[in-house]
């Protein structure tokens, strides 16, 4: 069907809006801008309109044969598809999405007049016309429309106040309670926590509006509509933006800070978050509103280029303002290395200059783009803007890697320097010194590489493409991004495995080097595991970043798997005792059969575990030499630090001596030490008489045994030993000594006396290697429990 008249109106069937898509926009902003809308406006299809005189809609819709509303909705739905498909090709935009949300409510969607007026001579009949559509062409209309939308904000603003009751409560918990020292992702957390409240607050006000806007008489106006949701939104998003920002920033609490920096700086920080991203997202909704009101494209691209003007001022004021801090920033951290020269000198002076003509030079690049009709695929402005911070963050991150891969290197250690004499000293400070020249080399270069990296990336923003140079500046970021990655990951796996270890690290005075197995402090099994976790994350780790650097590189990393397969099969075939030591020690670990500080026997070597690594065991002797056995030539193993140990050792009293009064002097002796603080954790059963073992000649041997803890058993034995002799002899009760009796027979009594005395030295002399041969002979039988004190 044909069009007569140009400034017909045109009839758009659509579907009415759910109010609650209206929240579902707040949070689906994304900061994408196309610049080729700013060239091309919302406009309507001049091929599919009719004539429709004023006042006699209803009588020509009452015309209209069935076949004539059939062809009229088929060509809206084309125009919609067309429309769609072009916005899907272009990636889409901010203020295309912003002028589709203003019609979410709207019932009727209008589209721009197209016209190709001169811009300022043409501003006045668009605001007359935008007015009209405001207020539906009456002085009245208009002055309703901004009653209802000050109505309608009014309202939420109240339920806010309401609902900041209810909430008051959880704020003064976190305003009067002290905050503590958080490290980085807990004080972000403690943040967000904190602004709970105040996003509860931001949601009830923006339903209340909506809810009562919806409701109130008049609110079916399309122009109505469009500029209360326009307001809405751009209050809303400038509260999110401020709370978002006191979240990261927060200039007030330092304890909830989650970048380290000064309060000065963190103000700072907040002050340009919030006027630079609230002033875009209300332009944003501006422009989409001066969109969807019809606005000419001559006057839509002048308030466009004005608005980024006025961006670009807002951001050269801030560098102005700044200059002389930064410039204090870059000099102190310059002397901090020892860097500072002349040229550092320069560029702390002089460095906002260049900074201010990239922005200047960004505006005019714009303002040429539209003035000769460029088309711009992305949104080449606004990204533009974005490489200072970029800069900054990029920057910092690299600076971040490259000095804690330094430390990870380990080329100076600062805690050896307490302890050094003076040749160490000098070692240990050039060392310092290396390590600092390369710290500083690195970071300059990393400096430049993200700086020529930002630039060429602004430059194919604008279409200005170099060969190759956009490969190397996304290689240059893949690459920074995957070592700041892989970074983190093992400064938080590295930090976490620390902090278990020194968990299961027994403290300097739980650690005893008086007993037989040689003093080694006994471990929990993360001190033996972890170590080994450690080591595979490590390798894991640079292995992965490393592939993925290549591969940002462009290096195919196919064939190097391939080969790295192959290798691995290779040494798999050729270094099989390897492969059994480390899958030995696998299983080892895997069983818990031992841990670090525990003292094992193995076939013929015995000792306490000192450390454990992939393929070996390092074994301590309790006399001081270090034996290092493959794991696959432990075999069976013997632990002697798991259940405890049972001690038994054998006293000899005189044959007559009262049995019930050393039994009670020994359960005495055994509750004492059961009593005192330092022997009572040790103790699994206490010190206690076992009875008479044997009586042999003139001898009584009666048994002591207690259990103990493994590794302390020597020390109990040794003590046990003492305070028995002490309370026997209190008791007047003795060891039996060394004698040996020997009776003459009778017929001797009258023999001279030398030949007796031959007689008895030779009695005593086999009978007391006799008894030497019974002691080491049950000595041997009982597998050394003891010995006892004393002889016949």
């Amino acid at each position: 069907m044909k069009s007569g008249i140009s400034t017909g109106k045109v009839i758009m069937i659509s579907l009415n809006k759910s109010m609650l898509a209206c929240l579902l926009l707040i949070i689906s902003l994304t900061f994408a801008v196309d610049t080729s809308f700013a060239a091309e406006p919302f406009t309507a299809s001049d091929s599919v309109t009719i004539e429709i005189p004023p006042g006699a809609i209803d009588s020509t819709l009452a015309k209209l044969s069935d076949e004539q509303v059939r062809s009229l909705l088929i060509a809206e739905l084309t125009k919609d598809a067309q429309a769609m498909a072009k916005a899907t090709s272009n990636g889409g935009g901010l203020i295309p999405k912003a002028a589709g949300w203003l019609h979410m409510l709207d019932e009727d969607k209008r589209a721009g007049s197209g016209a190709d007026d001169i811009p300022l001579i043409s501003m006045g009949s668009d605001i007359r016309q935008m007015a009209k559509n405001v207020g539906n062409g009456t002085v009245g209309g208009l002055l309703l429309s901004f009653i209802l939308i000050a109505a309608a904000l009014g309202v939420g603003f109240l339920a806010e106040l309401g609902t900041r009751r209810f909430t008051a409560e959880f704020s003064k918990q976190f305003k009067e309670q002290a905050i503590p020292d958080l490290d980085g992702p807990m004080r972000f957390i403690a943040g967000v926590m904190r602004s709970i409240p105040t996003f509860i607050h931001i949601l009830v006000y923006c339903v209340a509006a909506l809810v009562l806007f919806q409701i109130l008489p008049g609110s079916e106006s399309g122009g109505r509509r469009y500029l209360f949701l326009a307001l809405l939104f751009s209050i809303v998003f400038f509260r999110i933006i401020n709370q978002l920002s006191l979240i990261v920033s927060a200039p007030k609490t330092p304890e909830l800070r989650v970048l380290p920096m000064l309060d000065k700086t963190a103000i700072t920080m907040h002050r340009a978050i919030v006027i630079l991203c609230s002033y875009t997202s209300a332009v944003v909704i501006f422009l989409a509103l001066l969109t969807v009101l019809d606005c000419s494209n001559s006057n839509f691209i002048f308030m466009a280029n004005l608005s980024a003007f006025v961006l670009i001022g807002l951001i050269i004021l801030g560098i102005l303002k700044n200059r002389t801090a930064v410039r204090e920033r870059i000099l102190q951290q310059s002397e901090r290395n020892k860097t500072k020269n002349w040229v550092v000198e320069q560029v702390a002076k002089y460095w906002h200059v260049p900074t201010i003509l990239y922005f200047l030079m960004s505006l005019a690049i714009l303002i040429n783009s539209q003035a000769a009709g460029v088309e711009q695929e992305s949104p080449a402005f606004l990204l533009s803007l974005t490489a200072l911070p970029l800069f900054l963050i990029f920057d910092a991150v690299g600076q971040w890697v490259v000095r804690n891969s330094m430390a990870s290197l380990r080329l100076y250690n600062p805690g050896a320097m307490e302890d050094a004499d003076e040749e160490m000293k000098a070692t240990l400070i050039a060392a310092k010194e290396r390590e600092r020249k390369i710290t500083v080399t690195a970071s300059r270069c990393v400096r430049l590489l993200v700086l020529a990296a930002l630039l060429i990336w602004a430059m194919s923003l604008w279409g200005y493409n170099i060969p190759y140079a956009s490969t190397i500046a996304g290689a240059v970021f893949q690459s920074l991004t995957a070592m700041a990655l892989g970074l983190i990951a093992w400064r938080f796996i590295s930090s976490y495995i620390e902090r278990k270890i020194a968990e299961s690290t027994p403290k300097e005075e739980e650690t005893s080097g008086d007993d037989e197995f040689g003093g080694a402090a006994q471990r929990g099994r993360s001190y033996t595991l972890l170590p080994m976790v450690r080591k595979v994350m490590a390798t894991v780790l640079l292995v992965t970043v490393s592939l993925v650097v290549l591969s940002s590189l462009g290096v195919d990393i196919g064939p190097l798997l391939a080969g790295a397969g192959v290798v691995g099969l290779a040494i798999g075939f050729g270094a099989q005792k390897l492969v059994s030591d480390v899958f030995s020690g696998f299983f080892y670990l895997l069983d818990d059969a031992f841990r670090v500080g525990e003292y094992i026997q193995a076939g013929s070597v015995s000792g306490a575990v000192e450390s454990i690594t992939l393929r070996n065991v390092m074994l301590r002797h309790h006399r001081g030499m270090l034996q290092i056995v493959p794991h696959s030539d432990l075999g069976s193993i013997t632990n002697f630090m798991r259940g405890g140990i049972i001690v038994k050792f054998n006293l000899e009293f005189p044959y007559d001596a009262n049995v019930d009064r050393i039994r009670k002097v020994i359960k005495k002796v055994g509750q004492k030490m059961l009593d005192d603080e330092e022997f009572a954790d040790d103790f699994i059963n206490p010190v206690k008489s076992a009875g008479v073992r044997e009586i042999k000649g003139s001898v009584m041997t009666i048994r002591v045994k207690f259990k103990a803890k493994s590794g302390t058993h020597f020390v109990i034995r040794r003590e046990a030993y003492r305070r028995i002799t002490e309370a026997l002899n209190a008791q007047g009760i003795f060891y039996a000594h060394r004698k040996v009796i020997v009776e003459l027979p009778d017929s001797m009594k009258d023999a001279p006396l030398e030949e007796k005395k031959k007689l008895l030295e030779a009695g005593a002399a086999a009978e007391i290697t006799q008894l030497e041969d019974d002691k080491k002979a049950a000595g041997s039988s009982s597998g050394g429990s003891g010995s006892g004190m004393g002889g016949i």
